[in-house]
């Protein structure tokens, strides 16, 4: 990795934090720094290879955009968290399984990934955690602590020291966003 790529990789880091910060406090413009740690990702997972990883992110720019927007018209009705309906919980159910599918048998087929399964499983648990908090439900938190457990070990792996340490702070965070989304909820 060149120094150009390192510092992309503390910038993506650095801006995940103040993302995840945002996220825990239920603020609108976590999004807008979702844009630039996409940004900042895209770049460093490509340079990687770690594809699936590289394509979340690239999805994560798209889904920050729509956010923005999505989180703009619910402040007008009141912005807080919800809990999973169960039309939501199938949905949810069936993009976890067909996003993991998917890009399990692209990564493993069709490319040199040197970790196909977790890297398809990652990505398919933040794809749906990401999809549930748009619509602001409390139950993404729970798909993030699985997705950030197994990031910080494909993460460590590669040798990506600064993700594996945002990563770390993802994991506890997501414990933090899980109890502060709660209490809003009761």
């Amino acid at each position: 990795m060149g120094v150009g790529e390192l510092i992309l990789e503390i910038s993506g880091a650095a801006t995940g934090l103040l993302y995840v910060w945002l996220e825990i406090r239920h603020r609108r413009s976590m999004w807008v720094v979702g844009i630039v740690m996409s940004l900042c990702y895209i770049v460093v997972f490509g340079v990687e290879g770690l594809y699936a990883s590289m394509g979340l992110y690239v999805y994560y720019l798209g889904m920050s955009l729509y956010g923005w927007v999505q989180w703009g018209r619910q402040q007008q009705q009141g912005l807080r968290p919800l809990r999973i309906t169960r039309r939501q919980a199938v949905m949810a159910g069936g993009l976890l399984v067909i996003s993991f599918v998917v890009m399990w048998l692209v990564l493993k087929h069709l490319t040199d990934h040197p970790a196909p399964v977790p890297d398809a499983a990652i990505a398919a648990l933040n794809i749906t955690a990401t999809w549930l908090l748009i619509h602001s439900v409390l139950e993404q938190w729970l798909l993030l602590l699985v997705a950030n457990a197994l990031a910080i070990g494909l993460y460590a792996h590669t040798g990506l020291w600064f993700t594996t340490g945002l990563y770390v702070v993802y994991f506890a965070s997501s414990v933090a966003g899980y109890i502060n989304w709660r209490r809003k909820i009761l």
